[in-house]
C-alpha cells in the first residue's frame, strides 16, 4: 500500500539538511513554501490580502516561513522516512513542525 506523508516544518538551514538527507536515502517528494497563519495575520496590517508566489519565495529562512512536504512512499519504507525526520528535527525540538500520514486507497503514476 502507498502512504502519503505530510510534514510541515520551520524553514532554515537545518531543514535544508534534512531534505538533503531524505534525498540521499532515495526518497522524493514535493515541497511547497508556506507561511504560518499566525505569521500572516500578525504582519498583515499594511500588506495585500493576496500574496504572490514571488513574495512567498523570498526570504524563506525568515521567522514564520515554513515548508510543507508531501511524499508518497511504500508502507514498508515509511518507518525509515519518519525516523529520518525525527532524527533531523530532534523530535521536532530543533526544527519545529509536525508530520502525519494518510493511506492512499488508489494510486497511479510514476513516483
Amino acid at each position: 500500500m502507498k502512504i502519503l506523508l505530510f510534514a510541515v516544518l520551520d524553514r532554515g538551514e537545518a531543514t535544508d539538511a534534512l531534505y538533503a538527507a531524505i534525498i540521499n536515502d532515495g526518497y522524493n517528494g514535493t515541497i511547497i513554501k508556506t507561511q504560518s497563519l499566525k505569521h500572516i495575520l500578525s504582519n498583515s496590517s499594511d500588506k495585500a490580502a493576496v500574496l504572490s508566489l514571488s513574495q512567498i519565495a523570498e526570504n524563506t529562512h525568515e521567522s514564520g516561513q515554513n515548508s510543507t512536504m508531501f511524499v508518497i512512499v511504500d508502507e514498508d519504507k515509511l518507518p525509515k522516512l519518519q525516523n529520518d525526520i525525527r532524527t533531523h528535527t530532534d523530535n521536532f525540538t530543533k526544527i519545529h513542525g509536525a508530520m502525519f500520514t494518510v493511506p492512499i486507497a488508489s494510486f497511479e503514476g510514476s513516483f
